[in-house]
């Protein structure tokens, strides 16, 4: 095939493109060193999506609000039948000695153990001392653990409640707060913040397994999504299907492990992505969430 001047100039752009995506990943997803954050201003997550895993066919899986008793061990038994490794963002609150079995059970399994906070209340709420010593206590027990477990590897991830932050309402920002917890724990910049690219949406009622499976799959191939809507006469919710012509084409889903609903319908999720060509990776393994190599250990607490 002649490639034409027009065709050249069309390829030297994508490769363009491609490259200043590379270079705008780079440590994004860690609060930057030197930076004062402001509230009001340094806000939202749009900036902070998986870039790297879009048109890939590859999504990770992660679960919020565990470790709960019961389907908790359930997911992980689903998960293991088919050897797949999940990110679990749990709250501190809930690292009780009659769950610490459980938890450590995620850790040893493979799966990423990760900080949802210590209870799940909306950061933008809270007074600096309060959400200072909510996070220092959460991402001080997911360390630990994987200290007690010897996870060969130690990232730290966190996730907001409700992915709120940086309200202008506040005196304080959230990111310098997390930087200044992380120098105290590790002596290092380690908190790896992580929002989400697709929402499930299995924690609303309404949503069955089909609806929920469809919500993922069109983020990734296009086709029929569902959401929820308020009646135009009602007011009152209800379930609304539309259309996703231009999809991502992979990133980081949101689903819980506390809903048993949600549960039931990993086995037929997985055995759908099995059947799509859609691959299952951990978080660990995006380009955003990469370490590269950092090594992030506690100090001597």
């Amino acid at each position: 095939m002649k490639l034409t001047s027009k065709m050249v100039l069309l390829t030297t752009m994508i490769m363009s493109s491609l490259t200043f995506a590379q270079v705008e990943i780079g440590d994004k997803q860690f609060p930057e060193d030197g930076k004062v954050y402001r509230p009001g201003q340094d806000t939202g997550f749009d900036q902070y999506k998986s870039k790297s895993l879009l048109g890939t066919k590859r999504i990770v899986l992660t679960f919020d609000d565990g470790p709960d008793a019961v389907q908790t061990p359930r997911l992980l038994d689903i998960l293991k039948k088919y050897n797949v490794k999940a990110t679990f963002f749990m709250l501190s609150e809930k690292f009780t000695d009659k769950n610490m079995p459980l938890i450590k059970r995620v850790a040893m399994e493979g799966h990423t153990i990760a900080s949802h906070h210590h209870d799940h209340d909306n950061n933008n709420n809270k007074t600096e001392s309060q959400y200072r010593a909510g996070l220092k206590d959460s991402i001080l027990k997911v360390a630990k653990v994987m200290e007690e477990v010897n996870a060969p590897s130690r990232e730290i991830y966190y996730r907001f409640p409700y992915g709120a932050y940086g309200s202008g309402s506040l005196s304080y920002h959230h990111f310098n707060v997390m930087k200044e917890v992380s120098q105290e724990l590790f002596g290092d910049n380690c908190i790896n913040f992580a929002f989400w690219d697709i929402d499930s949406l299995d924690w609303l009622k309404p949503m069955d397994q089909k609806d929920v499976i469809a919500n993922i799959i069109s983020n990734v191939e296009g086709g029929t999504a569902y959401n929820m809507v308020k009646g135009r006469f009602s007011g009152k919710s209800k379930k609304d299907k539309y259309t996703i012509s231009h999809p991502m084409g992979g990133g980081v889903v949101l689903m819980h492990d506390i809903h048993a609903r949600s549960v039931d319908t990993v086995e037929t999720l997985l055995k759908t992505l099995k059947q799509k060509g859609i691959e299952v990776v951990n978080l660990s393994d995006v380009e955003e969430y990469s370490y590269k190599g950092k090594e992030c250990r506690l100090l001597n607490k």
